[in-house]
């Protein structure tokens, strides 16, 4: 299994010199298998450079979910460049809205208030799919749904493969939700993306807007018992001197409380990948 990672930021994109080695888009991974599946989680801005290189591989044929549909997290699909290849076959997953809503919420951001070209005008076979009736199967992937606390509603990704397991929770407030439903869902995983956009000092003022400190996400990763944990959905504020400033506090927190497990900070370009004896492999 192989994540990807194209936009780590949260809330807008910010681009600048500050950002630069962490990135300035927003939301996107991509998973790819050996046997040649695409997953595409959030359509943040990110999603345009990895559309770049999937259009170099034409056909396509892709499995987009959505965690919600927070312009963050929908933003780049208008630049997707697949989208607008005949050659192309994308799926599209939701869990929290019915399919023809959906794909209202796409078809709006590209209006021509918005945007040049509307939905209608895209080459691709879009199909849109709810996930409500279970987990969904794609290739050797069983890709399962939780509901995340966040504005508005939105669902984390848990993906297991060969024995192998990929949780993706972001935009998701620990402190305001029922941590064993997350401590399940997360059980055993090999990697655990989540979303730490706030500070600790920062939640008294941030309550309810839906996201979570480092520090929730060292607690959930230790009860969960996950091997690696990478800090996601960065406040588009945060430089990354600051973000180094974080994953340094994680260290010295994990140090303190003898964790086994790894934490870093989603970069832009990074790419893992979960070898078959479970044990993820940075690069």
């Amino acid at each position: 299994m192989r994540v990807e990672i194209w936009g780590a930021r949260g809330s807008i994109a910010a681009p600048g010199e500050l950002t630069a080695r962490y990135g300035g888009n927003t939301a996107c991974v991509s998973v790819r298998f050996d046997s040649g599946e695409v997953l595409i989680l959030d359509a943040g801005t990110g999603i345009r450079r990895l559309g770049n290189v999937l259009a170099r591989q034409q056909p396509v044929t892709a499995h987009l979910f959505l965690s919600h549909c927070h312009w963050d997290h929908i933003q780049g699909f208008p630049f997707f460049k697949p989208a607008y290849l005949a050659s192309t076959r994308l799926r599209i997953y939701s869990h929290h809205m019915p399919r023809q809503q959906l794909r209202k919420t796409l078809t709006d951001q590209m209006v021509g208030a918005y945007f040049p070209l509307e939905f209608s005008g895209l080459s691709a076979s879009i199909e849109f799919v709810k996930m409500d009736e279970g987990p969904v199967r794609v290739g050797p992937a069983e890709i399962t749904a939780v509901e995340t606390n966040h504005p508005g509603g939105g669902v984390g990704f848990r993906i297991a493969a060969e024995g192998r397991v990929f949780v993706y929770l972001t935009d998701n407030e620990l402190a305001d939700g029922n941590h064993e439903r997350f401590i399940d869902f997360c059980r055993g995983a090999d990697l655990l993306i989540h979303d730490a956009q706030y500070l600790p000092k920062e939640l008294e003022t941030h309550q309810g807007w839906g996201h979570s400190s480092y520090l929730e996400v060292l607690d959930l990763a230790r009860a969960a018992g996950v091997r690696e944990v990478v800090l996601f959905h960065h406040d588009p504020d945060r430089t990354d001197a600051e973000i180094d400033a974080i994953v340094h506090a994680c260290h010295e927190e994990m140090r303190q409380r003898g964790d086994r497990f790894e934490c870093f900070a989603a970069s832009e370009g990074m790419v893992l990948t979960i070898l078959t004896a479970g044990e993820p492999d940075r690069a």
